[in-house]
């Protein structure tokens, strides 16, 4: 007989590649009654995998964000309704998080802001932490969708018992590259802190954790032993496209008893529900935290065209903002990203 794991969770990122704004992660986790519970299947509808050919704004696409996100109203109002749909059902009466500043704290951002982030005024100040989280999805229309997810959840197998994100900025990205001048071991650590959280959070009940896999990197075993040092560590499998560990506390201390499957999966998102709404909160936080910038810096150069921040537009961004930029006399490494 199959081993059952009730708990499911799954991690992903957005944003590791641009020149500003912050890296992104996201991460869900629910609890199934069986092993073949699946939250696409029970939760729908209202829960799409797939963007419906017509604009239905009773869906919510839990996919790839690269699926369900674009840069045009639809688009976004699409991801908008995902992201904040699911974060409310953590919320207190099921309603969704209205303002920028809800992102930092708990327990959307259950791993806690970063400190870093009070060195970045563009996402901290009174009019960024008010400012409003759905431009394009109706709220009114969104509280309802939120109600409605909320009772579909209650009536099934699967229960959604966790949706995070954390927002990492350029300065806290930099600085970590400077101490393992290494972009993907800085990209591990972030995801590692991501799977110690969930680890400490759910494994004493069964843990089974899909990470998108990013880069080259194939085997992560040594990597986790040095992690997660009161657990031993399993190779399940290596081959190609996916790498697995099994993960057992050690008697004796504070991991006793606790079980971890985890596995580095390329396209986790098609695989894995929970790393596909991990995407989905991933790339919401990005396209937020992207508005406060942008926000913060056209009030200060009315003519400023708006970035995604990406390496191309970022330089072009930093030409334009030149001026805007060295009035502020930020610190080296507050705005732009070293790697």
């Amino acid at each position: 007989m199959t081993e059952h794991f009730p708990v499911r969770a799954g991690i992903d990122e957005a944003g590791l590649g641009p020149l500003l704004g912050p890296l992104a992660l996201g991460w869900s986790a629910v609890e199934v009654a069986s092993p073949s519970a699946d939250a696409w299947t029970s939760w729908a509808p209202p829960v799409v995998r797939q963007t419906p050919k017509r604009a239905a704004t009773a869906h919510l696409v839990v996919a790839d964000s690269k699926q369900v996100f674009a840069r045009n109203a639809r688009g976004r109002a699409r991801l908008e309704r995902t992201a904040l749909c699911f974060l409310a059902q953590a919320l207190p009466g099921c309603v969704p998080p209205h303002r920028f500043g809800e992102l930092f704290a708990p327990p959307i951002a259950s791993l806690g802001p970063s400190p870093e982030f009070l060195r970045a005024p563009w996402y901290l100040t009174p009019g960024a932490l008010e400012a409003p989280l759905a431009d394009h999805a109706d709220e009114g229309g969104l509280e309802l969708l939120a109600e409605r997810l909320r009772r579909v959840i209650e009536s099934s197998d699967v229960k959604l018992v966790e949706a995070g994100l954390r927002l990492v900025p350029a300065v806290e990205l930099n600085r970590s590259y400077s101490e393992t001048n290494n972009k993907g071991t800085t990209m591990l650590s972030l995801t590692f802190d991501t799977l110690a959280h969930l680890f400490a959070k759910f494994a004493a009940r069964g843990l089974d954790v899909v990470v998108d896999r990013q880069g080259g990197r194939a085997h992560y075993g040594p990597a986790l032993a040095r992690r997660f040092p009161t657990a031993n560590v399993r190779l399940v499998e290596e081959r190609a496209g996916t790498s697995a560990y099994r993960l057992d506390g050690r008697a004796g201390t504070e991991s006793a008893g606790h079980r971890m499957l985890v596995s580095f999966t390329e396209k986790g998102e098609d695989h894995s529900f929970t790393t596909a709404l991990g995407s989905c909160l991933a790339k919401f936080g990005r396209e937020a935290a992207m508005a406060a910038f942008n926000r913060y810096w056209s009030a200060r150069c009315p003519d400023l065209v708006a970035t995604a921040g990406y390496t191309q537009d970022g330089r072009r961004w930093l030409v334009d903002a030149a001026k805007a930029v060295d009035a502020e006399g930020l610190a080296p490494g507050i705005l732009v990203r070293e790697r």
